[in-house]
């Protein structure tokens, strides 16, 4: 008599590992290595260092955030940057996009488009290195460049974050709430405003992935919570074999 029931089992488990191979791979190619890490914490403790105004430019100051920002999308593997982009109206710090390579291996590697959290192929960047905290003024902004170019998508790399509590509704952090909720009911349009600050960075150091901050801060967005609740440090197990399987592909 045949055992179905081990013959469901072991197909069960074929599909399993199908999919887990699918996510593991996801995660080797936006895992960075130790050397990546190196150069990470070398452009972060060029941000942290104190701005001298006797030898250093505004311009050298924005630099050192757009330096990292630009070092960050190009370990993200799956995205590509441009920067300091005119227009005929404006100059935009980051026009971020999907490059050939992120779309090849989505489609070689069988990853779902959802694993990278960002549903635009297009995002714009805006880099503020400031002293202190954004106030509505450079939301509201940043809101009209990503309404004027129709881009869905955008994130405000800074070193201090907004005004507000990004758990309430008030200040700049509480705008980009509203603004969310008045693009989803009144045009429906899927519009996120991510804020990306020094604790950020500080993370990406440690080996949490940028696509995991990004979930995180959507979740946060969405829920009005802080986003440090839903942070998860994934261990992969099983990184050799995954390695081998990329290889042979």
């Amino acid at each position: 008599m045949t055992n179905t029931k081990n013959e469901n089992f072991d197909i069960k488990q074929y599909l399993q590992e199908i999919i887990q191979d699918s996510v593991s791979i996801f995660h080797e190619l936006t895992t960075w290595t130790d050397t990546d890490r190196q150069e990470f914490s070398l452009l972060l403790k060029e941000l942290k260092e104190p701005f001298d105004k006797k030898t250093e430019t505004t311009k050298d100051k924005g630099d050192r955030l757009e330096n990292l920002v630009a070092f960050i999308i190009k370990k993200s593997y799956f995205f590509e940057i441009y920067r300091n982009v005119h227009t005929g109206t404006n100059e935009i710090d980051e026009v971020i996009t999907l490059s050939d390579v992120g779309k090849q291996a989505l489609c070689t590697y069988n990853i779902s488009r959802d694993l990278l959290e960002i549903d635009s192929d297009v995002v714009l960047g805006e880099c503020k290195n400031y002293e202190s905290t954004l106030g509505v003024t450079y939301v509201g902004k940043f809101y009209s460049l990503l309404v004027s170019t129709d881009v869905p998508f955008g994130i405000i790399f800074t070193q201090k974050g907004l005004s507000g509590n990004e758990s309430e509704y008030h200040d700049s952090y509480g705008l980009t709430k509203v603004l969310r909720i008045i693009e989803k009911y009144q045009n429906n349009r899927n519009l996120t405003i991510l804020t990306f600050t020094l604790d950020d960075y500080e993370k990406l150091e440690k080996g949490i992935s940028f696509y995991e901050i990004v979930k995180s801060k959507k979740l946060a967005l969405q829920l009005s919570s802080n986003y440090d609740n839903f942070i998860r440090e994934y261990y992969h197990e099983g990184v050799d074999s995954i390695k081998k399987k990329i290889q042979n592909l």
